[in-house]
């Protein structure tokens, strides 16, 4: 273990309390199930991963030697920051925002990094030209600022995003650009402690739970706050786009149980904003907005050969319906025509 003076113990022991204040406020931001649960759990994850980056850091002044996958594997960890935390910009900045299985690309080079971590070996360090480690680096912070800076600044465009959430976009992003310039500054100047990292990252962690708690961020995060039903035409536009694709693209509506309180709940809004954004874009209520849908779907099945076996009951359950009366009513209601007489051509 290296010789460590009064101001270094000190300084290993602070940035070591913000380590652990990190992982628990991480804790309690997975545990709380007020207010928006994606945002919070996106800033968990963010603080659990920058507590395991911070806590290798804490670990080099302890340590002799430390072996180097645990080096590698903890640079790895850093292709996480920048797009956890350009996703938890996107929760707070956009009201209908929500995690997609296209937002598991983001995440690819994480797990290649982390990956050549568990695959390293010393003696690479000295077989290797040194040219491979550089790219690895500027990979790294290249990979970890440029993250930073595109979801600051989708976040600063957004219109529809409450003060208090832009405040805490604000205080996180700039005490993860201060700890990137620290350790960027660490690979080039030996006379910066590699302590400095770790204590302003428990500077930041501190400094995120003061704004948390001041401002009842928890609490607040929820997009479901509307005073009134008079809401931004852009948002409006976006939400009904949503849906629309939801329809179109995943045939939500074949799913007999979706309902505005559920889409309500997916979207983040309240049901009464969805009903709006419904009711002004289609000119339809709900349930005709989704009958629509299974109509259309229905009458595809009624018409194609490959179903002409299907009774009509199974159609309208094939389309979303839960009884065949209410499906009876509404094709003929949109048709003119009963599913019966439609089938026959008539």
């Amino acid at each position: 273990m290296e010789d460590l003076s009064i101001t270094g113990i000190a300084l290993v022991i602070v940035s070591g309390l913000g380590v652990i204040h990190g992982l628990l406020l991480a804790a309690f931001l997975f545990l709380n199930k007020k207010g928006n649960n994606l945002s919070n759990h996106l800033l968990g994850l963010l603080l659990i991963v920058l507590s395991f980056r911070v806590g290798k850091s804490v670990l080099l002044e302890f340590a002799e030697h430390l072996n180097v996958k645990l080096i590698f594997i903890g640079l790895g960890s850093m292709l996480l920051i920048g797009p956890l935390f350009y996703l938890f910009s996107k929760s707070l900045a956009v009201s209908a925002f929500s995690l997609r299985k296209t937002h598991l690309f983001h995440f690819l080079p994480a797990i290649l990094g982390i990956g050549f971590g568990f695959w390293i070996e010393e003696s690479h360090l000295r077989s290797y030209p040194i040219w491979v480690f550089i790219v690895a680096y500027a990979t790294y912070y290249g990979h970890y600022i440029v993250y930073l800076i595109i979801g600051y600044r989708d976040a600063v465009k957004a219109d529809t995003m409450q003060p208090s959430n832009a405040r805490l976009i604000r205080l996180i992003f700039f005490g993860l650009l201060v700890i990137w310039v620290v350790y960027i500054l660490n690979l080039f100047d030996e006379d910066i402690p590699y302590i400095i990292g770790p204590v302003l990252y428990s500077v930041v962690a501190y400094s995120i739970s003061f704004v948390i708690i001041k401002n009842r961020f928890i609490g607040k995060v929820d997009h479901e706050k509307y005073k009134s039903t008079q809401i931004p035409e852009a948002l409006s536009e976006e939400i009904y786009s949503r849906i629309q694709k939801l329809m179109v693209d995943e045939k939500a509506f074949k799913n007999p149980e979706l309902s505005l309180k559920a889409l309500s709940g997916q979207f983040r809004q309240s049901p009464q904003i969805i009903s709006m954004v419904v009711n002004q874009k289609s000119g339809k209520n709900f349930n005709s907005f989704i009958n629509h849908y299974r109509i259309e779907e229905a009458s595809q099945h009624l018409r194609n050969p490959k179903f002409e076996h299907y009774t009509i009951s199974a159609i309208a359950m094939e389309s979303g319906f839960n009884s065949i009366s209410s499906f009876n009513t509404a094709f003929k209601k949109q048709t003119g025509l009963t599913p019966l007489a439609f089938r026959n051509g008539s």
